[in-house]
This record gives structure tokens, C-alpha cells and sequence, in this order.
């Protein structure tokens, strides 16, 4: 593990998250399977690095899984819905600072509600690519690897799409309307993150 991923762990326990180290996709998973007890609900935040893990797929069967994919198109507002009771919440971030903060940017928001006042139990997941020096940086990060990507990702009309970069658009295409920074988890909330060696999402 290097330096950079042990001031990371040491910070989110300072800050009262639950972290753990998986050195490659299949302990994470491993791990995953083990702390989230079988025959829960589950529900998933839009997440690149979960579909790269094929984490549904290996949890398919065992869980309750509320992952809009599963569910017909007229069915995803009432899945997003049930998944502010379910056990368990699932996501990654947009990045992870070294000091312990988790950084997002959403649209819908959805994903950042749920981290925020959602289910009591979150699992975030995360690449060490994700990792970033400081609060400014994560947020640099943010704006200007994830948003760019997902908008592209999503076939969004957005400057950033062609730029590559945040224009800071007023696009009514944009998913950067909210931008949520967890210092600490939220009351009562037990929040895992869970960071990979390996390079995962955007």
C-alpha cells in the first residue's frame, strides 16, 4: 500500500468513515460479500466503477438488489424511490481527498441525497485513481475528469463533452448541479469506503 493510500485510511478513521484496502477487484469483491449480509436490500448509485467490478452480477441472487438496469424504463423513479429504506446504499466518488473527504457532483442528485440522509448503512468504492492531495484538487477532479466523462458517458449537450474540461456551463444539459463534500459521515450513518489498487471509474 503506498503512502498515499495509508495518510488516506488513517484520515477517514480519523473522520469516523470505515475504510478498507482491497489490493485487486476480486478481494474487494470478496469483501463486499462479506460485510453486507445476504438477503439484504441494496441500492446502487449510477456508478462506472461498480459496472467494471461486475459487482450486480456477483451479488445478483443473494441480495435484494434495487439497480435500476434490472428494472424496466417506467420502473426507475419507483427503484430510486425504495432505495432511500433499503440496508444497504452503494456508490463510488467523484474523488477521496488524502485529508479523508469525499467529493461528489450530480444532476439529479439522487446518488449525493443518498449518501447524505439515505440508508443508515453507504458503501463507497473507489479506485486509487480517485485519490487526491486536497480539497481543492478533489474538486478540480470533480469538475474536470468525472463530470466531463459522465456527461459523455450519458450523451449530455454540454460544452465539457468537446472540451474535455468544466466551462462552467448554464447548459440545462448539465449534471454539475450539486456538488456535496462529506467531512465526516453523516449522523447516525455508517459509512464504509472501500479503496481499490487498482485504476476504476472516472
Amino acid at each position: 500500500m503506498s503512502i498515499n493510500c495509508d495518510k488516506t485510511i488513517l484520515n477517514l478513521k480519523k473522520r469516523g468513515f470505515l475504510p478498507h484496502f482491497a489490493e485487486d477487484t476480486e478481494s474487494a469483491v470478496k469483501y463486499i460479500l462479506s460485510v453486507i449480509p445476504s438477503g439484504a436490500s441494496v441500492g446502487f448509485g449510477g456508478s462506472v466503477t461498480v459496472q467494471q467490478i461486475n459487482l450486480v452480477d456477483r451479488m445478483n441472487g443473494k441480495y435484494n438488489l434495487l439497480y435500476r438496469d434490472l428494472f424496466p424504463a417506467e420502473k426507475h423513479l419507483e427503484v430510486m424511490e425504495r432505495m432511500h429504506t433499503a440496508d444497504w446504499y452503494i456508490s463510488s466518488a467523484n474523488a477521496i481527498t488524502e485529508e479523508g473527504e469525499l467529493i461528489n457532483i450530480d444532476g439529479r442528485a439522487n446518488r449525493i441525497g443518498e449518501l447524505i440522509y439515505g440508508p443508515k448503512n453507504i458503501l463507497i468504492i473507489a479506485g486509487i485513481n480517485k485519490i487526491t492531495k486536497a480539497l481543492e484538487d478533489g474538486i478540480r477532479r470533480a469538475r474536470n475528469i468525472a463530470a466531463p466523462l459522465n456527461a459523455k458517458r450519458l450523451n449530455r449537450k454540454t460544452p465539457c463533452v468537446i472540451t474535455g474540461k468544466c466551462e462552467y456551463c448554464n447548459s440545462p444539459d448539465t449534471i454539475c448541479k450539486v456538488t456535496s463534500i462529506h467531512h465526516h459521515p453523516t449522523t447516525d450513518k455508517n459509512v464504509y469506503v472501500l479503496l481499490i489498487n487498482e485504476t476504476l471509474g472516472y
